[in-house]
């Protein structure tokens, strides 16, 4: 794949921060932004500090319980339940 060269204006208190998570994953400024806007483009997410999406499970679809959402309360007793039927109440 051929690259071509762009310019973006950003403000500089992002720029900082662009830098400083760069650094942080030992990549360049222009690595850093070409794998966002690919993981962008992919609609992917990073879940943890690695860049990696992890293998998930769904255990509890609660959009199909309730589209409009569910209160946080309701979601850690469905996982204190799980969590007991799994481990015994561990």
């Amino acid at each position: 794949m051929s690259s071509r060269t762009i310019n973006i204006s950003l403000p500089a208190e992002l720029v900082t921060k662009l830098d400083q998570a760069a650094k942080q994953e030992f990549a360049t400024r222009s690595d850093y932004i070409r794998e966002s806007i690919v993981r962008r483009l992919k609609n992917q997410h990073v879940v943890d500090g690695f860049g990696d999406e992890g293998e998930w499970e769904t255990i509890v679809d609660f959009t199909k319980i309730k589209p409009n959402g569910v209160p946080a309360t309701e979601v850690l007793k469905a996982l204190k339940e799980l969590n007991a039927k799994k481990y015994g109440g561990r």
